[in-house]
């Protein structure tokens, strides 16, 4: 019995799933690669989803994009500082055990990052609703 797409994530055999849905599954790729973070590509995926979730993209939305970049960066750089040096670090010539500092960076950066995802309207909360697409499109799409 063929299972529809969604239902292969339960199954627990992703390869079965289309390469489109594939590619949106699960983190992104620098979460395992320390390496891996690449501003440019980045930017081509707020700029496609920015472009896919709206039609198009208003001059001002560059400012919020090379911002929300900003973010992510930090929280990247603090994350793979975080994966070799651990939540806890000794202070005072090892005498003090305290919250890394990275923690509360990676911290404030991640909030900074989702308020910035909000306004550009790419979080799942505001998304606008999938346009319908195939033959009964023009009429799904109301007045």
């Amino acid at each position: 019995m063929k299972l529809p797409p969604n239902l292969h994530i339960i199954e627990k055999r992703p390869e079965t799933l289309p390469e489109k849905v594939r590619a949106v599954l699960g983190a992104a790729h620098w979460f395992s690669d320390r390496g891996a973070w690449k501003r440019d590509e980045f930017l081509e995926e707020v700029n496609d989803a920015v472009d896919a979730a709206h039609g198009q993209a208003h001059a001002t939305d560059q400012h919020l994009t090379a911002m929300l970049i900003s973010q992510i960066e930090v929280y990247v750089k603090c994350w793979t500082a975080l994966q070799t040096e651990g939540l806890v670090r000794s202070f005072n010539s090892g005498q003090t055990p305290g919250k890394n500092p990275y923690l509360a960076i990676a911290d404030k950066a991640l909030g900074r990052a989702a308020t910035l995802l909000s306004e550009l309207g790419l979080s799942p909360k505001t998304r606008p609703p999938s346009r319908p697409n195939g033959k009964f499109a023009e009429l799904l799409a109301g007045p």
